[in-house]
């Protein structure tokens, strides 16, 4: 008999233990051998994320039992329902494991090659572990994974010493050093010296004018080398008066000696630490209370699975996740001494939470107003604020843009691309954020100011290491085969600014200086006595950088060639302006109106990323669309022409195109924040050509999308729609007058939500002129909503008004790129805002007029856990409650009056001192009738003393005429409220005064 005929021979049981053991060992090098490698590699990880040993092994519990239980289930079901299913069932599960295995081997190739070979390696698989018995007993074998990996990371006594985070337990030296003045220290994170320089070499007065003003009163060193080109070596370095060391944890458990420990016997410390953890918790003013462990868990695996997915999934897909490797790099192997390539691995995010999850600014700002007035003790204020450092999201006013999707186009594991033009978009980009840094030195002084404190303190402004923008060259990582081309001296190079206590004078100190050297300076300047410190002699030998992986770099003195280099080249980017948004392919175009060239039609079309953004813009939000990004329909345009964007008929940026995921042709581009008007901004691309010397622009075609505004009269009352185009170079604006809905000519209506409740269905005629009607658009909260076409087959409306309005249908859906999380408003999400406002939609027709679709209350829901939901067919979904929480009201009479039955009462938001949207009635659990609310109730105004609540009442006929005495059997009376809820009204009380309970 061959091995692949050979059945199972003993226990029954064993095709069970069989694949449960395959799949467990299976499992554990799909999931947890990828990450641990990584966390090995970098163990400094658990200790920045105040990890103890307990999470950690929390985490491999977790990563051995949830993908073995999701995998192994099936089979257990298999074994119980069929016994002769469980070894195919096992044998899909290890094949998928396998493909998931064979993906992550495949990642650099392209997805359409490697989606097919790991499915090929996966049923490859499967199909073996079903027929021959070897590979079954190769799966046993494979199942000691489970218990080799995870024992790979416990027994690593780096990740052991981390996760100890044994600063908690650092026994601080009490020596007194003498210093006394109150000390700020800030340091920025990727700050390079040349983005402060103007062309002359002096701090920019122009683009920076608070750090100028603050180096009129402080010593400016220009030869400032940093110690390492990553955070967690140069920091440490700068904080212990210690060249930088690769292998060492940024903890004060490793460096006891540290400017924190040291000053903690004379002053008071406010630290911030993002990415070390050099000041014992229990020393700092600042420190946050540890977070719960099962949040702490909560976001380990939520960051460890985006990790996980990105060193999954190819990269064309993984490029669309949110930003890891571009928080915090370098999270790869211990590196040799000797010069050597970074390597090409991807890293853990160690500082992923922090910047993806925080306001940089907001921090800073904290920080800030955490400087108190002056004390007994003098205070040492400690900032490592993620400034400039990526992502580049903030325009000089600190307004922040949507950063884009697939991270930072043109830059590979840290490398630029060889073409010049994506480095050139992304250096502009920092510029702007540079010049937000400015903003918030400038609050810093000023509150240093406003507490009496600038004088007196020692103030020091850095940075950790700077940034390089070099074609072909990494963007942060030390590369010693580019010592002539100068990318080691832009990461080197850094701002270094010391305003001395009671320093009235500016000083330039054009010695080299390194700041390993820092921590020695400061309590020189802050008046500790020599020799009380404990710090390592200071050397004298050139300034040295030390590279994570690429061994060390000593720097001459004279760098002026350097500096000369990139100033000049930096003076002609930023042009006569002096401003980043000089920066383009063709600058020269910048400024003037698209009018002022020939414009023909281009054949070529595209498409831009959340298109909406433009057709609303609210100037008092955080956050504006400054980025303009699309993809052409084409893969390379005829005569790689370069592309100008408009801004209201205004070119205000030209780039050059670049390729985007999956070989898509994309552009970006910054514009301006004061290009941006209030309301509807049209903006237009164009591909610049020259023909016979002239300019010449294409219009690029985008998809007809028209933006509606609403018009009102002079006493608030919506008369007219206004229809524009999102391009400037479209004819004028049409207008649409308002009418009442009229069954006779035009009306329609809403007939609620479908797809989860994010799109809207309903239908419009006219009667009038059948087929007139061309679109639906919808507003929410008087903000563009969605348009619609006016053209689905609806066979209902034809039964009802005629054949020919069979086509009367429509879907009005959210803009494309929008999603039930976008925020809409002031901070909601759109999901919310549906949810709560609804949408007011009007049919348009082309005999110039539009009219408002109606709405219906459709009846009540329950919820699993008891909760009620009215919904509503124009989206909205109103939480039924009683009076409370701010809302109040009651039925205050149920009575016959000749042959109606009548309902009085009242009802109102207290807190908002708002009266309700309507007043709606149903029987049955269906929708009744509805009455309007506005009769005077100056009883309700008295009792609660609020001449916002006197037009409260409400008066009106039930239908059919219940009996007075029976009426609350089979009706229920909702006040239908603007902030989302239906507040069911109860009877009140004879007598009873308002707001009492009716019972």
């Amino acid at each position: 008999m061959s091995e692949r005929q050979r059945p199972d021979r003993g226990d029954p049981q064993r095709p069970l233990a069989t694949g449960l053991a395959t799949i467990a060992g299976l499992s554990s090098l799909a999931f947890a051998q990828p990450l641990y490698d990584l966390l090995r590699r970098a163990p400094e990880f658990f200790a920045i994320r105040d990890l103890s040993l307990l999470d950690v092994l929390t985490l491999v519990v977790l990563l051995a039992i949830v993908p073995v239980f999701a995998f192994g289930l099936p089979v257990l079901l298999a074994r119980v329902i069929r016994p002769v299913w469980t070894r195919p069932t096992a044998a899909a599960a290890a094949g998928l494991l396998t493909a998931i295995i064979a993906l992550q081997a495949l990642q650099d190739q392209p997805a359409t090659a490697a989606i097919p070979a790991a499915a090929s390696a996966g049923a490859a698989a499967a199909w073996a572990y079903l027929r021959f018995q070897g590979v079954r007993y190769f799966g046993l074998l494979l199942s000691a994974a489970a218990v080799v990996v995870p024992a790979l990371l416990l027994i690593d006594s780096r990740v052991r010493q981390s996760a100890a985070f044994a600063s908690r337990d650092v026994v601080v030296d009490e020596t007194d050093t003498g210093a006394r003045a109150p000390i700020v220290l800030v340091i920025f994170d990727e700050w390079s010296l040349t983005s402060i320089l103007d062309r002359t070499g002096s701090i920019d007065r122009e683009r920076l004018p608070n750090l100028a003003a603050l180096a009129d009163q402080a010593t400016w060193y220009p030869n400032t080398t940093a110690a390492a080109d990553v955070s967690e070596l140069a920091v440490p370095a700068m904080l212990t008066g210690s060249e930088a060391r690769r292998g060492q944890l940024p903890t004060a458990a490793e460096h006891p000696v540290n400017l924190f420990t040291l000053l903690a016997a004379s002053h008071d410390l406010h630290v911030v630490e993002p990415i070390t953890s050099l000041c014992p918790p229990q020393l700092n003013l600042l420190a946050e209370s540890r977070q719960p462990a099962r949040e702490r868990l909560g976001l380990l695996v939520s960051d460890l699975s985006l990790v996980w997915l990105r060193l999954t999934l190819p990269s064309p897909w993984s490029d669309r996740l949110p930003e890891v490797t571009q928080t915090w790099s370098g999270f790869g192997r211990e590196g040799p001494r000797t010069a050597v390539a970074p390597p090409t691995d991807q890293p853990v995010p160690r500082a992923l939470f922090h910047l993806s999850r925080t306001d940089r600014a907001a921090e800073f700002r904290r920080f800030v107003q955490a400087i108190g007035m002056p004390k007994e003790r003098p205070g040492f204020y400690f900032l490592h604020s993620m400034l400039p450092h990526v992502p580049w999201e903030y325009l000089p006013s600190g307004r922040r843009y949507e950063t884009p999707s697939g991270g930072v186009h043109g830059l590979e594991r840290e490398f630029w691309s060889e073409s010049p033009w994506p480095v050139l978009h992304h250096r502009k980009r920092y510029l702007l954020q540079v010049e937000f840094l400015d903003r918030l030195i400038g609050e810093l002084t000023a509150r240093l100011e406003s507490t009496g404190l600038f004088d007196r303190s020692l103030i020091v402004i850095t940075a950790d290491h700077g940034i390089a923008f070099r074609p072909g060259r990494s963007r942060r990582l030390l590369e010693l085969t580019d010592l002539e081309g100068g990318q080691p001296l832009d990461l080197a190079n850094v701002p270094l600014l010391v305003k001395a206590p009671f320093q009235q004078q500016p000083d330039v100190d054009q010695a080299p200086v390194s700041l390993a050297g820092l921590t020695p300076l400061i309590l020189e300047l802050a008046g500790a006595e020599e020799g009380l410190a404990p710090l390592p002699e200071s050397a004298s030998a050139p300034p040295t950088m030390v590279g994570k992986y690429a061994g060390e770099v000593e720097f001459a003195a004279d760098r002026e060639s350097w500096r000369q280099g990139r100033l000049a080249e930096q003076a002609g980017l930023l042009g006569e302006s002096n401003d980043p948004m000089a920066i383009g392919a063709r600058p020269e175009l910048h400024g003037r109106t698209a009018s002022d060239f020939t414009v023909k039609s281009s054949e070529s079309t595209i498409e831009l990323t959340d298109a909406w953004a433009w057709d609303h813009v609210d100037p008092d939000r955080t956050h504006v669309p400054a980025l303009v990004e699309g993809s052409f329909d084409q893969r390379s345009l005829p005569g790689d022409p370069d592309v100008a964007v408009a801004l209201n008929g205004v070119i205000v940026a030209t780039v050059k195109p670049h390729i985007g995921p999956e070989g898509s042709l994309r552009v970006a581009a910054v514009v301006p924040e004061a290009g941006l008007a209030a309301g509807l901004n049209q903006v237009d691309v164009f591909l610049v050509s020259e023909a016979d010397g002239d300019i010449e622009l294409e219009h690029v075609q985008r998809a007809r999308y028209p933006v509606y505004a609403i018009a009102r009269d002079e006493r608030g009352r919506i008369e007219a729609l206004i229809r524009r185009s999102r391009s400037a170079q479209d004819d004028s604006p049409a207008r649409f007058r308002v009418a009442r809905p009229d069954p006779a000519g035009l009306f329609g209506n809403l007939d609620g939500s479908i797809e989860s409740g994010f799109t809207l269905q309903g239908w419009a005629i006219d009667r009038e002129d059948p087929g007139s009607v061309e679109e639906v658009v919808a507003f929410l909260a008087g903000r563009p909503f969605a348009v619609s076409a006016v053209a689905l087959e609806r066979p209902d409306v034809a039964a009802r008004h005629g054949s020919e309005h069979a086509r009367s249908g429509f879907l009005l859906r959210p803009p494309a790129g929008a999603s039930e999380g976008q925020r809409f408003g002031q901070g909601e999400s759109l999901y919310d805002a549906l949810h709560r406002e609804g949408v007011v939609a009007y049919a348009v027709s082309r005999r110039g007029r539009a009219t408002r679709l109606r709405f219906s209350y459709q009846p009540t829901e329950r919820g699993r856990r008891g909760s009620e939901t009215m919904p509503v067919t124009d989206g909205r979904r109103l939480s039924v409650q009683p009076p409370g929480d701010g809302f109040d009201g009651s039925l205050d009479v149920v009575t016959r009056r000749n042959d109606a039955t009548v309902l009085e009462g009242w009802a109102a938001d207290l807190e908002r001192g708002e009266r309700p949207r309507q007043i709606v009635i149903y029987r049955d659990g269906e929708f009744l009738a509805s009455l309007g609310i506005n009769r005077d109730r100056p009883d309700v105004r008295e009792h609660y003393d609020d001449q916002r609540l006197l037009r409260t009442g409400f008066r009106g006929e039930v239908p059919d005429a219940p009996e007075p005495a029976t009426f609350g059997e089979r009706h229920r009376v909702f006040a239908i409220m603007l902030r989302g809820a239906a507040v069911e009204l109860p009877l009140r009380a004879p007598n009873a005064p308002p707001g009492e309970d009716p019972r």
